[in-house]
C-alpha cells in the first residue's frame, strides 16, 4: 500500500501555458508566454555566471520534441547535478503552475522545473520552512547550505514520531534544522500530515511560496510526475496594504490568513519558538561533528529569522501577523484550500466549518466568482451563512430544486482512492459547485431524496496503463487503491444516478506515473437571466495540491442547515484558481483529454502487495529502471 493512501487505510496553473491538439506544435516557449489566466512574463534573467550552467535553461525555452530526444542517461545526469549548478533564479511574481521535470517525460506538453529550480541558488536562501508526508532528510538536507536555518514539518508516523501526541514533537534532526510533527488530532491517532509546501526566505527579503504533491524524496522529483504552484512575493510597501480582498470575502479567508492558519496548525510556530530559544542546542554527535567542521567550530544562533513568530501583533496598528504584513499579497489570484484535522463545528467562527475541508473548497469557489449559483442582485450585501438570509435568497433559474440548471461536470485526477457514499459524493459536488443554498437545504432536509448527479469522473490509471509506463509497476508505489474500495465503487457506477464515472489516467508528458492531484469543475451549461443574458464569465475552476480524492482529505459533512459539523483526519493544502475559457482548462491539466472510460475488463491499479514492500519501493533510489524490470519479470505480478 502506498504512503499517500495511508490515510484511507487509518480510516477509512496557473500558467496555464499550452493550447490542445493542433496547437500543440507550438514551441514551449511560446507557451511559456502565453498564460490566458496568471502570469506576466518576467523580464529575462541575467546570464550565467562563465562556467557554470543556468539550471533551467531548458525548461521552457527547449520544444518538447528536442527534450524527448535526450537519453535517459543524459537526462539522469543532468538531473542529478541540477543542485550544485543552478545559479540563476527565475521569478513567477503572479503564479504559475508548473510540472515537475521527470526523467521518464518523453513528451513534455506543458512548462517544467526541477527542485534546484525550485529552491533556486543555495547562496541566495536565508531560511526555509519545508512540509511533506514522508522525507529522505539526508537527501533534502543536500540542496541547502549546511548555515541556512530549515524548519521541516514531517507525518510523525513517517518519521519517528507519536501519531497519539496531542501538540507538536519538536527535534533537532541537523545542525540548524528543526523538525516538527503535529498532532493528529481526527482521533484515535487516524490520518496523516499530508501537506506539501515551501516557504523560501531569500537573503533579498523576496518570499517564494511553493505547494504541490511532491514528497521530498528523490523518486517523486525524478521519475514520478508531480505538480506545483509557485508565486513569489515581495515584501511590504510601509504604509501600503498588503492584501486585497475580493467581493464577499472576509479577513480570516484571504490568502495569507489561510497560510498563516496552515503554518501554525501544523506546528510552525513552535518550532520558530524553539529555533529562536535555544540559541546553543543539542544535537546528536556525528551532526554536530560535521557542522563544526562546516562552520569553523560555531555553534548556530537563530535570533533574526525573517519570521520569527506566526502570533498576531499585540498592537492595534499593526494588525495581523508578521506574515501578512510583511510581503505583498495583492497579486495573489488564486484561493487557497487547506485541510485541517479535527471536529469544525457552525458555519462562522475560529472553529467553523468555512475554515476548512470541502467547505473552505466551496467558500475558496465562491470568492473566485465560480459557483453555479446565480445569487442575483437580491444577495448584495446580505451573509449567506447567517441564519434567517436563506429563505430571502432567490435563484433566477427556473427552480432551487432543478439540478440541471445549475450543473458541474467534476474531474479529480487522484493517486489515491477513497472510500465513497452517494451522500459524501452529494455534498462533495455541492462544495465543488461553490452552492451555498443547496447544502443547507441537503443537510435539512434533502438526504432521504438525493437527486440524480451530475458526471463526477475519478481519473486514476488501470492495471495495463500503470504496467504501459517506462517504470511499470515500480512507477505505481505511489499509487492506491483498494480491492475492496473498487469493489464498492463498481457499485456506485452501475447506478447511473450517482453520475460516478472512472477514468483512465495518461500523463500529457507520456509514458510516466502520475502522483499529481487535480480537480476542475466546468460548467456543463450557461445560465442566463429572464431576458437569455448570460450570467457566467468563468467557464470553471482548477485545483493543484496535495488532496486526493477521499473523505479523509476533505471531510465528512453531517449536522443540520443550522449546525453543520464537518470531521477531517487529514492535514492537507492546495490552491484553486479560475479558468475563463475551455481551451483554458485543456492547457491546464495534468492528464490526457479526452479521459478514456472504464470499460469490460478494465480494472483500476490495485496494490498487490503489503504496506511495508510499498514503502521499501517507494524508497528505492539506486536503480530504479532495474527493479522496475524485476518486477515486470516477476511471475507475482502476472
Amino acid at each position: 500500500m502506498s504512503m499517500d493512501s495511508k490515510d484511507d487505510a487509518r480510516t477509512t496553473a496557473p500558467g496555464l501555458d499550452t493550447p490542445q491538439a493542433g496547437a500543440r506544435v507550438e514551441s514551449s516557449k511560446k507557451k511559456d508566454t502565453e498564460s490566458p489566466s496568471i502570469e506576466i512574463p518576467a523580464p529575462s534573467p541575467p546570464a550565467p555566471r562563465a562556467g557554470e550552467e543556468d539550471e533551467d535553461e531548458e525548461d521552457d525555452d527547449t520544444d518538447g520534441a528536442s527534450r524527448s530526444s535526450e537519453s535517459s542517461a543524459d537526462k539522469r545526469a543532468r538531473l542529478d547535478t541540477a543542485v550544485s549548478t543552478v545559479r540563476v533564479r527565475r521569478t513567477f511574481p503572479d503564479g504559475k503552475v508548473l510540472r515537475v521535470d521527470t526523467m521518464h517525460a518523453t513528451n513534455p506538453e506543458t512548462p517544467g522545473i526541477r527542485l534546484g529550480g525550485v529552491l533556486g541558488p543555495r547562496d541566495e536562501l536565508a531560511f526555509a520552512i519545508l512540509s511533506t508526508f514522508i522525507v529522505n532528510a539526508e537527501w533534502i538536507h543536500s540542496f541547502f547550505d549546511p548555515e541556512t536555518p530549515v524548519v521541516l514539518v514531517t507525518d510523525p508516523a513517517m518519521s519517528g514520531g507519536d501519531p497519539e501526541a496531542w501538540r507538536p514533537a519538536l527535534k533537532d534532526v541537523f545542525p540548524n534544522w528543526v523538525r516538527v510533527c503535529p498532532p493528529l488530532t481526527g482521533g484515535g491517532g487516524r490520518g496523516c500530515m499530508h501537506m506539501k509546501y515551501m516557504l523560501l526566505f531569500a537573503k533579498s527579503g523576496a518570499l517564494r511560496l511553493v505547494i504541490g504533491s511532491a514528497n521530498l524524496i528523490p523518486q517523486e522529483w525524478r521519475h514520478i510526475e508531480n505538480y506545483v504552484f509557485i508565486q513569489d512575493f515581495p515584501r511590504a510597501t510601509p504604509g501600503v496594504e498588503t492584501v486585497k480582498l475580493r467581493a464577499g470575502e472576509k479577513p480570516t479567508e484571504a490568502f495569507p490568513a489561510v497560510l498563516v492558519a496552515a503554518l501554525r496548525a501544523t506546528g510552525v510556530e513552535e518550532a520558530l519558538a524553539s529555533m529562536i530559544r535555544q540559541g546553543v542546542r543539542s544535537f546528536p554527535f556525528f551532526p554536530l561533528l560535521l557542522s563544526f567542521l562546516l562552520t569553523g567550530f560555531s555553534l548556530p544562533q537563530h535570533t533574526a529569522l525573517p519570521l520569527p513568530t506566526l502570533v498576531p501583533s499585540a498592537d492595534t496598528a499593526k494588525a495581523g501577523t508578521a506574515l501578512e504584513r510583511g510581503w505583498d499579497w495583492s497579486r495573489v489570484r488564486v484561493a487557497l484550500v487547506s485541510s485541517v484535522p479535527g471536529k469544525w463545528e457552525g458555519w462562522a467562527g475560529p472553529r467553523g466549518v468555512l475554515r476548512t475541508g470541502q467547505t473552505r473548497l466551496l467558500r475558496a469557489v465562491q470568492a473566485l466568482g465560480c459557483s453555479v449559483d446565480d445569487w442575483g442582485s437580491e444577495s448584495k450585501g446580505k451573509d449567506p451563512w447567517k441564519a434567517g438570509e436563506w429563505d430571502n435568497l432567490k435563484s433566477k433559474g427556473k427552480g432551487k430544486e432543478n439540478v440541471e440548471e445549475y450543473e458541474l461536470e467534476l474531474d479529480y485526477l487522484t493517486s489515491s482512492i477513497g472510500t465513497y457514499s452517494v451522500p459524501w459524493i452529494t455534498v462533495f459536488r455541492l462544495c465543488a459547485g461553490g452552492r451555498a443554498q443547496a447544502l443547507r437545504a441537503y443537510l435539512d432536509r434533502g438526504r432521504g431524496r438525493i437527486p440524480a448527479q451530475g458526471p463526477t469522473r475519478v481519473i486514476y490509471p488501470t492495471r495495463e496503463t500503470v504496467r504501459g509506463t517506462v517504470l511499470g509497476e515500480a512507477g505505481a508505489s505511489s499509487m492506491s487503491c483498494r480491492r475492496a474500495q473498487w469493489a464498492k465503487i463498481a457499485v456506485l457506477i452501475a447506478d447511473p444516478t450517482t453520475g460516478l464515472q472512472m477514468r483512465d489516467a495518461q500523463s500529457r508528458s507520456g509514458g510516466v506515473g502520475m502522483h499529481t492531484k487535480e480537480s476542475e469543475g466546468e460548467s456543463a451549461v450557461k445560465i442566463a437571466d429572464a431576458a437569455g443574458k448570460p450570467l457566467r464569465t468563468p467557464h470553471a475552476w482548477f485545483y493543484v495540491g496535495s488532496h486526493n480524492f477521499s473523505v479523509s482529505a476533505w471531510g465528512a459533512l453531517t449536522g443540520s442547515g443550522f449546525n453543520p459539523v464537518l470531521n477531517v483526519v487529514n492535514y492537507e493544502l492546495g490552491i484553486v484558481l479560475r479558468l475563463e475559457r475551455p481551451e483554458d482548462v485543456d492547457a491546464a491539466v495534468a492528464w490526457e483529454r479526452p479521459t478514456r472510460k472504464y470499460i469490460e475488463g478494465d480494472v483500476p491499479w490495485l496494490l498487490p502487495f503489503d504496506s511495508a514492500f510499498a514503502l521499501v519501493l517507494r524508497m528505492f533510489k539506486p536503480n530504479a529502471d532495474a527493479l522496475s524490470q524485476i518486477l515486470q519479470d516477476s511471475e507475482f505480478f502476472k
